[in-house]
This record gives structure tokens, C-alpha cells and sequence, in this order.
């Protein structure tokens, strides 16, 4: 309680600050974004949205997604290494988190295990938008949690005339990076064509000297962490002032380290390679004014995806993971209809998935499955005085899991085939008032219901990435959680503040508990309890883990924001703004009273950002509190508090449109800092302190 006042505190004396400073010059450019089925400027969703794009994504952008949004309000990261790293939002990680690539789903394996990469390469995209809070309405009960779109422009969606494009080469950083990008787009107006390729290849991670633990780190450096990652599209698009039909096909490769060894055997590196393709057939036409009955627009897609990555230990592939599947779309917006309360606009969509998972080898804890789902979902919005808006929406599903059986465990069968069928419902209702004065107020409140995954529900053996046994539970029934979110948003042209608080509580959440020991006697895997794992076992008891529904509560508070603090400091169009942000998130097991686990603590952070036409430069802090409330057996996370300095000098260069340099040294003090979200915290700290460099150029 002292953290979550500690915030409350520090958040209105920004507050106070940010509208004092409120008169400077600078003026904040809108930012319209995607993650609301109308389309609106950032500050006008009651959904609270954070965008990357431009030099902020450049600046950023990591080997990672979740590295790259790290630190943003409410976003974390699993970080198991510098490879694998995925988004966690608000406490929740895996499939409470959707990850998707414009609007259509990301399949991979990155929600089965923290070990597995999110196949989508960060310097190839133009905007990511991230949804805080249940975006279950629009995107499907795996983002209960929370959403998370890339945004590329593979599929050009508005006429091309001429040739544009832009390249990028970066350097350094504790993983010493050698990353290049470039992409091209051609167009004369009616067609499109798009190319773009990536390649980065990088080395062990350096990590503080003070930190390190016998077996894996070593002369500073995490050892089996390097990584070789390429990517590259084509796409095609017929284009109009009015929508675009187009096609493209990508294709991603990463072949890295996990910094895990067989059974503690340096000379048996576990790595992985991955590979995926992907065929996108996507299209819009806007602006129908009621030529095709009621709707002002109308959009749709459809993807295929063929995903595939061997583990292998030593040099010998022990498991492969293959993930194939489709997902299709249609959506559309209605023209606005005049009533006595007010004008009403809304959206509609039909969606729509297959997904076909198997994992073969010795190291796979989970059957071959099936997952095929199918969703309809409507959404209303009714503004009904100036300034005054309120909302609502629901979805209901069809989801259907088949387990297809086999693999063994010594001498027992470890899964049995089955189906399961589940109907989620979700329905929300949002409020937006404008208060005046810059300040607009809004309210939410979210019924959202998901269906057990494949591993939720089947999952039988040893999970090698977290050394722990984990057990599904076919008779889990749908995760249900309610949310209440209150925010307050001030914005003028010079400044900006969001405040944030919620609280879920969920009566069925699916989580990992413990449930006893389990070792590999006579041939047989067995349940124990400690005593006979450590008097009797033959060695290697690890503990067992199930899936299963508890009740459990998740609240906090967030805030971000910029305001100015001078100008004409040292030339007349000088400006020094500050930057801020502060998260608090607490999750309770309410079934035992112990905490969820993997949540981050209390997190600070602040840059003083100095730009004199061309030029910026920036100072910035980050704190976390030390996290004392843990649910396995890692323990307690210390505090700790990282500087960093950047620079930057945008200019215009014979035959391009501009040219950014930029320059970043993260951890700048060398401090030893471990991730409370991470399984791999105590193997894997932060980077060590580090120069990053990279030259972008448009043309």
C-alpha cells in the first residue's frame, strides 16, 4: 500500500506541474490510431492506448518486441534473454496478451513458453500501438489483458507516386548489435509495389561485472545468447483515394541461443531455429456514403501462416514446434445516424481462425492440437451533447480445442486426445467527458470471458525453459474477469498527462499453482511431496505445476506524460520538456492470499529532453522498487535505479529527405538490474553499460 500511495503521490504533483508549465511553445502533433474500431486521435479513446512510431520507435526499437516496449505505462517484459522477449501488460503475459500484425493474429509459439521468440522483426514496422486493459471486444478473449498491434505498410493502403522509402544501419549495445534495414515502395498512383529486408546478427550479452551465477555467465557475458535474425517482404497493392486491395508475402528467420544448457552441460547449448512465412490478402474501401447500403466502409484480410522452430541440444535436434493456421476478417463502419439523443456511429465485425500446433521430440510437454474459433462483434458510440460520448459493445465466440493424444512419459500414455468447446461473451460500456480547461474525464467498465488454451487444458511433462513439471486440466472452464477503469487526460498544445486507475477481479483465473514434486523413478514419472523428492527420489525432482481455475484480483495505477520546462534557453527556438511515466500493478491469488506471480513492482522513470532545431539530447532515469511479493521460488527482486543519455541530429542530404543520426547509452552507472516479470531473472540480468549508434535515412 505504501508503493500504491508512493504513485498516487508522485502522479498529482506531475499533475500540478504539467498544467503550470502548460504555455510553453512546443506543440504535440495528434496521433491517430487503429486500436478503436471508429479510428481516432489518441486523446479521444476511452481505451487507454500508447503508441511507438517515428524517432521514438527508432530510438526504442530492440532485437525484441517486448525489449522494445518495455517501459512504457503498464508494459513489461518476459525477458527471458536478449532473444526472447515478450510483451506483458498490467501483470498479465501469454495469451492474455494478444500480439497481432495489422489487426490479423500473430501465430507463432511465443505464448507456450517464455524460451520461444515473437517472429516479427521491430525495425521493419511503422507504428505498434498498445491497448492497456481488456481489448477483448475487438481483438478476442486473448487480449483480455491487453492488445498489441504492429503496423506495417507491406500492403500499401493509400496511392504511391513515385519512389519512397528509407534505410537504417545500428551498432552496439550490450549484445553488440550489427542490424541493417531497408525498404522500398513504388508507386504510380493506382499501383503499388513494396519491398523491404532486415538482417542483424548479434553476440553474447555483456552484463555488469558484479553479476553473474556459476554455469552461465561468464567473463561477463550471458553465455548462449547470440542471435542471427533476417526478415524480408513483398507486397502488392491496387490503390484509390478511396481504399486499396493488395497482397503480400513475408518471410522471418532467427537461429538463436537460449542461455540454457542440457541439464548444466556448457558444452550442450540450447538454441533454437525459427522460421516463418506468411501470404496476406487484405483490402478497404472507405467513403461509401451509403452506395452499399448503411456502411461507410468496409475492410477485410486474410492470412495464412506456416511457423516451424527445432530445439535442439548440443547440436542434436531434440523437438520441433510447428504452428499452421489462418486467420480471416471482415469489418466495417456504418454512416452515423441522427437521434434525439444524439449522433450514433458504430462498427461491426466478423472474425474468424484456425490454428493446427504439434510439437514432436523429447523435450514436448504438449499434444498435437486443433484451435478453431469464429467471432461476431458490434460496437456504438453515441454522442449526445459536446464534449460528452458513451459507448458500448459486445462479442460473442465460438471456440473449439482438439487434442489429437499420443507421446509417452516413460511407460504412461501423456495426453489423451479430446475436444472442448467454449462460448466466450464479452461486453464493455465507456464514458468520455470533456471537462475543460484541457482535461477530459472517462470510465470504463468490461465483462470479459476466455477460453482455455491448448496447454491450459492439455499440457502433460516437463517444461525445460522454467524447470518445472506442468500439468493442464481438461475440466477448466472459461477465464471470466470484470474491469473498472477510471482516467483523467489533460492535453493542450504544449503538454500532455494520463491518469490512470483500475481493478479486475476475476471469478476464474486460469493460473499455475503448485502441486507437490515430481522425479523420474523406475522408468515412470512420479507425484511426491519434499520430503520423499529429497530422501528418496533419484535426483532431479523438479516441481509440479497445474492449471488451474482460482479467483484472483488485479488493480493499479498509471501515468505518463510531457510538459515543458523552458525555452530559448541557448537559441530561440531551444526547448527542454520533460518526460515522465509511473506504473503500479498488484496481483493476488484472492483463492490463497499469496501473490500472482511474475508482476512487476513500482516502476519511476523521467528524461530531460533538450531540442534545438535539428538537434536533440536527453538525460533519463528509471527506478523499480524493489519487489517483495513473488510466487515462485526465484525470490525477491532488488530495487535498483539506471541511467541512460541519448542524442540525435535530423538533417536533409543530397538526393533523401532527411537523415537521422542517433546515439543511446543505456545503463550508463552499470548497475545490476533484474527483471521481476522474468523466469530467468536470477540467470539473466540487464545489459551491461553500453553505446548503441544507428543512421536512418528517408528518401
Amino acid at each position: 500500500m505504501q508503493d500504491f500511495m508512493r504513485t498516487a503521490f508522485s502522479a498529482a504533483a506531475i499533475a500540478a506541474l504539467s498544467i503550470s508549465f502548460a504555455q510553453a511553445q512546443q506543440t504535440l502533433e495528434p496521433v491517430i490510431v487503429s486500436a478503436n474500431p471508429l479510428g481516432a486521435d489518441i486523446n479521444d479513446l476511452i481505451t487507454p492506448v500508447s503508441v511507438l512510431r517515428g524517432d521514438q520507435l527508432s530510438q526504442k526499437q530492440s532485437s525484441t518486441l517486448g525489449q522494445t516496449l518495455n517501459g512504457l505505462p503498464g508494459v513489461g517484459s518476459t525477458d527471458f534473454g536478449p532473444n526472447s522477449s515478450r510483451p506483458t501488460i498490467r501483470g498479465l503475459d501469454g495469451d492474455r496478451v494478444r500480439v497481432m500484425s495489422n489487426g490479423g493474429a500473430s501465430l507463432d509459439a511465443s505464448t507456450l513458453s517464455y524460451d520461444h521468440a515473437v517472429a516479427i522483426e521491430p525495425l521493419l514496422v511503422e507504428q505498434i500501438e498498445v491497448v492497456r486493459g481488456p481489448a477483448a471486444l475487438q481483438y478476442g478473449g486473448s487480449a483480455i489483458g491487453g492488445a498489441v498491434n504492429v503496423i506495417d505498410n507491406r500492403i500499401p493502403k493509400a496511392p504511391v507516386k513515385g519512389v519512397h522509402g528509407r534505410a537504417e544501419v545500428r551498432a552496439g549495445g550490450a549484445e553488440s548489435e550489427r542490424a541493417a534495414a531497408g525498404l522500398v515502395t513504388v508507386g504510380n498512383g493506382a499501383f503499388a509495389i513494396h519491398v523491404d529486408g532486415s538482417s542483424r546478427k548479434t553476440d553474447d550479452l555483456k552484463v555488469p561485472k558484479q553479476a553473474g551465477r556459476e554455469g552461465f555467465i561468464s567473463q561477463g557475458k550471458l553465455l548462449n545468447s547470440d542471435a542471427d535474425q533476417q526478415g524480408g517482404a513483398l507486397g502488392f497493392s491496387l490503390t484509390n483515394d478511396h481504399g486499396y486491395l493488395g497482397l503480400s508475402l513475408d518471410t522471418y528467420r532467427n537461429e538463436y541461443g537460449t542461455g540454457l544448457y542440457e541439464e548444466g552441460d556448457i558444452a550442450s547449448p540450447t538454441r533454437i531455429k525459427l522460421k516463418q512465412d506468411k501470404l496476406t490478402l487484405a483490402g478497404e474501401q472507405r467513403n461509401l456514403s451509403g452506395k452499399t447500403g448503411p456502411f461507410e466502409s468496409i475492410r477485410g484480410s486474410f492470412s495464412t501462416t506456416d511457423y516451424k522452430h527445432e530445439e535442439s541440444a548440443g547440436g542434436v535436434v531434440e523437438s520441433t514446434f510447428k504452428n499452421k493456421g489462418w486467420d480471416s476478417r471482415i469489418e466495417g463502419t456504418h454512416l452515423p445516424i441522427q437521434t434525439s439523443l444524439g449522433s450514433l456511429k458504430g462498427a461491426w465485425g466478423v472474425q474468424g481462425a484456425e490454428s493446427k500446433f504439434s510439437a514432436i521430440g523429447d523435450a514436448t510437454f504438449v499434444p498435437n492440437t486443433q484451435t478453431n474459433s469464429m467471432a461476431l462483434f458490434v460496437f456504438e458510440e453515441l454522442s449526445f451533447a459536446p464534449g460528452k460520448a458513451v459507448n458500448a459493445g459486445l462479442r460473442l465466440e465460438s471456440v473449439k480445442v482438439d487434442s489429437f493424444g499420443g507421446g509417452t512419459n516413460g511407460e504412461t500414455e501423456s495426453f489423451t486426445a479430446d475436444s472442448k468447446k467454449f462460448k466466450p461473451f464479452s461486453a464493455s460500456v465507456g464514458y468520455r467527458q470533456d471537462m475543460g480547461s484541457g482535461w477530459t474525464a472517462t470510465s470504463g467498465l468490461s465483462y470479459t470471458e476466455r477460453a482455455p488454451t491448448f496447454y491450459e487444458l492439455y499440457a502433460n511433462g516437463m517444461h525445460h525453459a522454467t524447470e518445472t513439471y506442468e500439468k493442464g486440466n481438461a475440466d477448466n472452464k472459461k477465464e471470466k474477469g470484470t474491469t473498472l477503469e477510471l482516467g483523467m487526460k489533460f492535453k493542450t498544445p504544449t503538454t500532455r498527462a494520463n491518469f490512470g486507475a483500475y481493478v479486475t477481479e476475476f471469478s476464474n483465473f486460469i493460473g499455475l499453482t503448485q502441486g507437490g514434486y515430481v522425479d523420474e523413478l523406475d522408468g515412470r514419472i512420479q507425484s511426491l511431496d519434499i520430503d520423499e523428492c529429497q530422501g528418496g527420489g533419484s535426483g532431479h525432482c523438479v516441481p509440479k505445476y497445474n492449471f488451474s481455475g482460482i479467483k484472483a484480483r488485479l488493480y493499479g495505477l498509471e501515468a505518463d506524460g510531457r510538459f515543458p520546462l523552458a525555452s530559448g534557453l541557448f537559441g530561440k527556438v531551444s526547448q527542454l520538456n520533460m518526460d515522465w511515466k509511473a506504473d503500479y500493478v498488484r496481483g493476488e491469488n484472492r483463492s490463497t492470499g499469496v501473490a500472482l506471480p511474475r508482476i512487476s513492482p513500482l516502476r519511476l522513470s523521467s528524461a530531460l529532453v533538450y531540442s534545438e532545431g535539428k538537434y536533440s539530447s536527453q538525460v533519463d532515469v528509471q527506478y523499480s522498487a524493489r519487489q517483495n511479493r513473488y510466487a515462485d521460488d526465484l525470490g525477491a527482486t532488488p530495487s535498483y535505479t539506471m541511467f541512460g543519455l541519448g542524442a540525435s541530429y535530423k538533417t536533409a542530404v543530397t538526393g533523401m529527405k532527411s537523415a537521422y543520426l542517433f546515439m543511446r547509452v543505456d545503463n550508463f552507472t552499470d548497475v545490476e538490474a533484474r527483471n521481476a516479470s522474468s523466469v530467468l531473472r536470477d540467470m539473466a540480468p540487464a545489459g551491461a553499460r553500453a553505446i548503441k549508434v544507428g543512421l536512418r535515412g528517408n528518401f
